[in-house]
């Protein structure tokens, strides 16, 4: 019994020893304590935004232990974060970043200088990312805790058009659009496109998209939009759509214009059309009718010519009323040596509207015919027959000697006649 008794002490003292020895050991041991991370510096720091690239991210450590500690700091990345670097030539990705921390004293702070890269559809909150602590012989997992709270917002606050009023057939006409970023964070790769309702389109190629790029925090950007306006129903409100996209957003804006009545001129009769070599004061008549829904008032009529014509070229109306018919009246000359063909002449109608300050200016095509006259026509025949010169000169003399002739007779007879009388 007193054998056993001496046993059972012993091995008490062996597991205290022990016991003592693992506590002495763990004393020993770096203990780290994760004080503070933050975006930026500590002097001045910055908001963390989705699609922001390369941000600095300080994480300040204290080693509570009880032995220093030569240790590095590896921030295990995940969800919306990475860590981007530049070698050989290329960009390379990784999810582990690692930065060393030197030897941190007993009660010593350390600062691990991180940057992360965040992805642009990452949602606000806060998120917490692993931090391993490591050196010889030892490792600790702590975790930081990082607030993604920054987001762009990439708005329309004004537009405006130039002119002002638009009408049927309008070309060029300029819609700026002022664009402004209202959020908290740069808005990455930003577009505008201007998006036509049917029956309008862009005045050339590219006049109705526009890259931005980057648009800080409370710029204020203005856009220019050029675009034609085709023969469409008016007046009438029509809805085209402004498109903002940037990274990790879009957004559409529906802008409302409205396009007014205006006259409209086609030609329904033209008589006088046949035209002659050399004819002088020739009368044209153009029946024309305002086909549009909005009176023509102080119409003028000038008529574009060729070379080849002279003459009375411009006519006068007062107003013309929507549906109501006039009949343009010119006076040409044709130059004898005009060609016989048809002619494009192009009617060029001037009008004013209530609606509208300035002028507007209509061009229609008209056409004629121009034919030879009697002498150039004749002239013509002889100098395209299929006989010598000679024996047409015969010819001809023949011809007239033999008429003058049947004249001489004639006349030689009406004498005697009126002898005997």
């Amino acid at each position: 019994m007193k054998a056993l008794s001496v046993v059972f002490v012993s091995a008490l003292l062996l597991i205290g020893a022990f016991s003592a020895a693992s506590a002495q050991t763990a004393g020993l041991r770096p203990d780290f304590l994760v004080v503070a991370a933050t975006w930026g510096s500590q002097s001045s720091p910055i908001v963390a935004s989705p699609g922001d690239s390369n941000l600095p991210l300080l994480v300040e450590l204290v080693n509570e232990g009880g032995v220093a500690a030569n240790a590095n700091a590896t921030l295990k990345l995940w969800g919306p974060f990475y860590y981007s670097y530049y070698t050989n030539g290329k960009f390379v990705y990784s999810r582990d970043e690692t930065v060393r921390l030197g030897t941190v004293e007993t009660g010593g702070q350390a600062l691990g200088a991180f940057f992360v890269s965040i992805k642009a559809d990452a949602a606000d909150g806060v998120y917490v990312i692993p931090l391993t602590i490591s050196c010889d012989g030892f490792t600790q997992d702590l975790n930081v805790s990082v607030p993604v709270t920054g987001y762009a917002s990439v708005k329309v606050v004004g537009v405006g058009y130039n002119p002002p009023s638009m009408f049927p057939g309008e070309q060029d006409v300029e819609l700026e659009a002022y664009i402004v970023n209202d959020g908290t964070s740069v808005a990455q790769n930003a577009t505008v496109t201007l998006s036509l309702p049917s029956g309008f389109s862009p005045a050339w190629g590219n006049s109705t998209a526009h890259a931005i790029g980057v648009l800080p925090v409370g710029s204020e950007v203005p856009v220019q939009f050029y675009f034609n306006v085709g023969s469409v129903k008016s007046p009438s409100n029509y809805t085209a759509k402004i498109l903002i996209s940037w990274t990790g957003g879009s957004e559409s804006v529906p802008v409302v214009f409205m396009v007014y009545g205006k006259a409209s001129f086609s030609v329904v009769s033209t008589s006088g059309y046949n035209l002659t070599q050399g004819g002088s004061g020739q009368k044209l008549y153009v029946t024309l009718k305002n086909s549009g829904n909005y009176t023509a008032n102080y119409v003028t009529f000038n008529l574009i010519t060729p070379n080849e014509f002279s003459g009375v070229t411009t006519d006068y109306a007062g107003s013309l009323k929507p549906a109501q018919q006039d009949i343009v009246r010119f006076e040409l000359d044709t130059a004898s040596n005009a060609k016989p063909t048809t002619y494009n002449l192009t009617l060029q109608v001037t009008w004013y509207q209530n609606n509208s300050e300035t002028p507007f200016t209509s061009y229609i095509p008209i056409q004629v015919h121009v034919k030879q006259s009697l002498i150039n026509s004749i002239g013509s025949d002889l100098s395209s027959a299929k006989i010598g010169s000679n024996a047409l000169l015969l010819a001809l003399l023949v011809i007239v000697i033999f008429l003058l002739g049947i004249l001489i007779g004639v006349l030689s007879r009406r004498g005697k006649a009126q002898a005997k009388g």
